[in-house]
């Protein structure tokens, strides 16, 4: 009862049950809640006593232990001893080690009986008087002084087990002990045991003779419920004591049944392995050793929860690995993983196991660590998986949730930079929906430094707007203030000081409002100086005199004033952020805890927004969204922004053949620059829009945003916009039927980018897909000025309608087909690639003018990957390479499994990975070897294993060829011409493009070091691409300056820089070539 604040237990009472929290009135009702099952007999906790041999000592000692599980299924109990040891033990061996009186009937007390050990109180008032004197009573008896406990300590020692009253004699050093009672559980207690003793002292019992007995005068034990309210309680204390436990009972049973009422949600990992189907169905890869599962209790007719053991067929220790078998075998298609399983576990879709579903792993709790994410995200995308997974993160709305995000979104780009150099390569292009979380950056700082100097000055200009609702708490504060100046006498402006003997944040906050009212908003504090001399304070009217419908409209108006007086966000924020710890001098690192001289950077304002409301912290986090966002926009206008790897693609993606320079001569005359020239159309057809449109309709994202409309709060992360009121944008779409737009409406398919980001996608049948944000899209085209867009409830018409549009955009992108609406044909893209590394700060300073001042705002290159649209079933069964095709390269060539001859073709991988095809031309017996010849001119003697090594080398890179490069079969089966997956099919001869003769006479310096290309045109490109413009450049044959596309200015600048430097044509190399190859014939 300790728990509880209840009185001691009047003697003759029975405790109530409800005390014990697993133990019910009705033993046979097993609550529907209840974690015992009904098989137990012995309560959780029990004490038990069990003798066993001292280790030290040798001897027989008794030890105390305590039952700490119950396995139902076993009928076993687990008790641990005080030496530190566990056992599992039967109920018949726990009820030898119980006291026999309690192992004769089941208990289920929630408290540890110690009845062996400890004995209960005698808390008995019953010899006192109506005065509160009390007598010699057995109960309680005075502790003697020390010199009485000298001599109490021989009488004991002469005694069996009594204890003596010895009276003190200096009654000032006294104190009251208590004396233990025996047995509380007898029917009965006899009276003439708490007979007041009036000489001071009582007999103790003849050894072996028991107290216990029933006798005259007993007093029958009763209910706590039982006990009469009506009973005087001035007539003795023990009936005030008696009345005061059923009260304190009765108020305690009163809060344990509201207690029952709460809907407190289950454990997490419990309700998910119960609501997926239970064990039987669901993996579980954890580290606990039990767990509560719920099941149907045919003799209730309910269900019941019981603890379980995890058990497997095997050991404890390799339960997990059982568990993934199941999974992996196809017995359970769920899996439950924790932090404890979340490395060295394959849960892919491998080929080798029987369930190879599509695996769609759910986040439910992100890991500060990225590389801990990664450890987990890795446990279902390994090698030799049929099918990559489908990620899922669940991120609330809660502002200062996207700390972690954030976190984690960091690192994890971190790491793509460094391993693959693409900050994209885990984020974004995985499609784990995190690149919008990446706050962490120098644009975060940049955006975090501006929102804190507008909030410190209070700045008019604003980006978001103030919730009414927080304006009227901030200006109860700001009136609150006010108000207690205005009572004391003399300036008010005066009494806005702290006073010297309050305390350190009383007086912080008295210093922050009078900066706030006296030098960063004075028209304010007039204004409400004004208005509370008026009788119009906000306090005034919530002081409850009037009702709500009456005060309401005069608070509308003081707020409505207040704001027009300079209360906007800002000020708001202001208060904010001093509520939490952060104030102008730490924000700005003048007096840093933390980091002493180093300003907040973007990881402790998102932690110091974990301690507002969850309102405050949306708001807050979303208006720094909101500064990060102008930061970036302004860098993009200034052309200083990096977007890292730039996407290409749209409806289709054409890439021609390439032009291909030696640009370093006899450095490196086997390196080539190539100039790709790409063909892009951007629009969207309308099949690939209503298969976009379908799996967002039936995505978790579109689910979020339904139940966010749906909702009477309706306030999720992005559909709030700042001004008070509640946006929803739904995803779907969209027709502008004015009357501007002659041949066709315009037709828009924009998809919500769900509740935790601020982004949408908006779709154009000539446009292809663009990202905006939500504010964006709703004041531009659902609730413009000039366009509102019209929600398509009629699917069908959408579809013709956008169909009907995208025919008629085909045309370039400079050319309109209606107004504002433009050709989907863009502009060709020119893309260097190939070996431009070496070279790379020649080609970029080209672009560069050469008197270009600091201020002249320079716009470099961007890092682009050309993606092909997604291939259509035709291209696929053109493009396959399947095992019918391999078998006939095999049956065409030959087979590496038969022996050796002339005529098999072989492979050689030199040092540096370049891989020479040849073929056997001669076998020789002894010893037995054979000579190859190689597309390179070398002949090698091999023999048969290094012979068998390299054939199947042959066919691993034919496959690589025909398979990964696209390379036909006739190409890569040919023995003739040097070819290999990591080179460029260059061919054996050199061609320059200009005849001999020419390189001194043309204008076009590019050509001279330009060759014929005759490799393959790979799927996929990534390169450096310039801007569309045009440059200036002077012809010297027009004897005037002409305009040149931005690329060809730079292969000019790069090719006269060159020939300045003296660096070797293409014509002269293959002079050189061809002289070193008549030199070699001849020796």
């Amino acid at each position: 009862m300790m728990m509880f604040p209840l009185p001691p237990k009047p003697r003759g009472v029975i405790a109530p049950v409800f005390l014990n929290v697993n133990k019910s009135k009705d033993n046979d009702d097993v609550m529907e809640d209840s974690a015992t099952p009904s098989g137990q007999r012995f309560e959780l906790g029990k004490v038990i006593l069990k003798e066993f041999e001292d280790p030290s000592t040798g001897k027989m000692r008794m030890y105390e232990g305590t039952i700490k599980k119950y396995f139902d299924d076993e009928k076993l109990y687990n008790v641990e001893f005080e030496d530190g040891h566990a056992e599992d033990m039967t109920e018949a061996e726990v009820a030898m080690c119980v006291d026999d009186e309690e192992s004769g009937e089941a208990t289920f007390s929630g408290r540890s009986s110690r009845s062996a050990r400890r004995k209960k109180v005698n808390y008995s008032e019953v010899t006192v008087d109506k005065d509160g004197n009390t007598g010699g009573t057995r109960g309680m008896k005075r502790k003697p002084s020390k010199k009485g406990r000298k001599s109490a300590n021989k009488k004991r020692r002469g005694a069996n087990n009594s204890i003596s009253m010895a009276n003190s004699d200096d009654e000032s050093e006294s104190d009251f002990e208590y004396e233990a009672e025996e047995d509380e559980d007898d029917d009965t207690i006899r009276a003439d045991e708490d007979a007041v003793d009036t000489t001071g002292s009582s007999k103790q019992p003849a050894r072996g003779k028991s107290k216990k007995g029933k006798g005259k005068g007993s007093i029958k034990r009763i209910q706590w419920d039982e006990i009469d309210l009506r009973l005087d309680t001035s007539a003795s204390v023990e009936n005030e004591r008696m009345v005061e436990y059923r009260k304190a009972c009765e108020k305690v049973k009163g809060w344990l049944d509201d207690v029952d009422d709460l809907a407190l949600p289950a454990n997490p990992l419990d309700r998910l392995l119960n609501e997926l189907g239970g064990p039987g169905k669901v993996a579980e890869l954890t580290g606990r050793k039990i767990r509560q599962v719920r099941r149907f209790d045919e003799s209730k007719g309910k269900m019941v929860v019981f603890y379980e053991k995890r058990k497997g067929a095997g050991r404890f220790d390799q339960i997990n690995v059982e568990e993934r078998n199941n999974f992996q075998s196809g017995k359970k298609l769920v899996a439950i993983l924790s932090e404890a399983a979340s490395t060295g576990i394959s849960l892919q879709a491998d080929k080798r196991v029987g369930n190879q579903k599509r695996r769609v792993h759910i986040t439910l709790e992100l890991p500060w660590s990225a590389d801990k994410a990664i450890q987990q995200l890795g446990r279902t995308h390994r090698a030799n998986q049929t099918s990559g997974p489908s990620y899922k993160f669940l991120i609330s709305d809660v502002g200062g949730e996207k700390r972690f995000a954030a976190a984690v979104a960091k690192r994890l780009a971190l790491m793509g930079a460094l391993t693959q150099g693409d900050r994209r390569a885990t984020g974004q292009s995985n499609a784990l929906g995190l690149g919008g979380f990446d706050f962490d950056n120098k644009f975060g700082k940049l955006a975090l430094k501006t929102m804190i100097e507008e909030i410190w000055k209070c700045n008019k200009n604003c980006l978001t707007d103030a919730p009414e609702k927080l304006v009227l708490d901030a200006l109860k504060t700001i009136d609150s203030r006010l108000s207690e100046a205005l009572d004391q006498p003399g300036d008010w402006k005066a009494n806005l000081a702290p006073y010297s003997d309050d305390a350190k944040s009383e007086q912080d906050h008295y210093e922050l409002l009078e900066d706030l009212l006296l030098h960063k908003c004075p028209k304010l504090a007039e204004q409400r100086v004004k208005a509370i001399g008026e009788g119009k304070s906000v306090v005034k009217y919530l002081d409850g005199t009037e009702t709500k419908e009456a005060i309401k409209p005069k608070i509308d108006e003081e707020v409505k004033a207040a704001m027009e007086a300079g209360l906007n966000f800002n000020v708001l924020c202001l208060l904010w952020l001093f509520d939490v710890g952060v104030t102008e001098q730490s924000a700005s690192g003048a007096n840093n805890y933390f980091k002493k001289g180093k300003p907040m950077d973007v990881p402790k304002f998102l932690n110091r927004t974990l301690g507002m409301n969850l309102l405050r912290q949306k708001l807050i986090v979303e208006h720094f969204i909101k500064h990060l966002g102008e930061q970036v926009s302004r860098s993009i206008r200034n052309g200083t922004y990096d977007l890292g790897i730039k996407s290409i693609g749209g409806h289709s993606v054409v890439i021609e053949k390439p032009r291909s320079f030696c640009f370093r001569g006899l450095e490196a005359k086997d390196e080539r620059v190539l100039l790709y020239k790409v063909n892009l159309d951007r629009g969207m057809d309308a099949e690939t829009a209503s298969q976009l449109y379908a799996e967002t309709k039936t995505s978790d994202i579109d689910r979020d945003n339904v139940s966010a409309m749906n909702s009477e709060a309706g306030f999720g992360a992005g559909d709030w916009l700042g001004c008070g009121q509640p946006r929803q944008i739904k995803s779907g779409f969209y027709i502008d039927c004015r009357d501007v737009f002659k041949e066709v409406p315009r037709m828009f398919l924009i998809i919500n980018q769900g509740r935790a980001s601020n982004k949408c996608v908006v779709v154009r049948p000539n446009e292809g897909k663009k990202t905006f944000t939500k504010e964006f899209v709703w004041k531009t085209w659902l609730h413009g000025n000039d366009c509102r867009l019209t929600l398509c409830t009629d699917i069908n018409q959408a579809i013709v309608a956008w169909k009907k549009e995208f025919d008629l955009a085909d045309r370039p992108s400079d050319l309109l087909y209606q107004e504002n609406c433009f050709g989907r044909h863009t502009e060709s893209y020119y893309i260097f690639g190939g070996d431009i590394v070496p070279i790379l700060n020649k080609i970029v300073t080209s672009d560069i003018p050469l008197n270009h001042s600091s201020s002249d705002k320079i716009k470099f290159p961007d890092v682009v990957r050309v993606e092909p649209p997604g291939k259509t079933p035709e291209d696929d069964s053109a493009n396959e390479v399947s095992e019918s095709t391999v078998n006939e390269q095999a049956e065409d060539e030959d087979d590496s499994s038969e022996p050796p001859a002339v005529g098999h073709k072989v492979a050689l991988k030199m040092l540096g990975g370049s891989v020479f095809r040849g073929a056997i031309t001669e076998c020789k017996d002894d010893p037995e070897s054979f000579i190859t010849t190689f597309t390179d001119g070398s002949v090698v003697e091999m023999s048969a294993d290094e012979v068998n090594k390299a054939r199947q080398l042959f066919d691993t890179e034919w496959t690589k060829l025909v398979v990964n490069a696209d390379v036909p079969k006739a190409v890569a089966s040919s023995i003739e011409v040097h070819n290999s997956v990591n080179a460029q099919a260059q061919g054996a001869t050199r061609r320059p493009i200009l005849p001999a003769g020419e390189e001194i006479t043309t204008e076009e310096y590019e050509k001279i070091f330009e060759e014929d290309y005759n490799g393959a045109v790979p799927n996929v490109l990534v390169g450096i691409h310039f801007p569309n413009t045009q440059k200036k450049w002077f012809s010297e044959s027009e004897g005037r300056e002409i305009r040149i596309p931005n690329w060809q200015f730079v292969l000019r600048k790069l090719a006269e820089r060159l020939l300045e430097e003296g660096s070797c044509s293409s014509r002269q190399l293959l002079n050189l070539e061809n002289a070193e190859r008549v030199k070699l014939q001849q020796s």
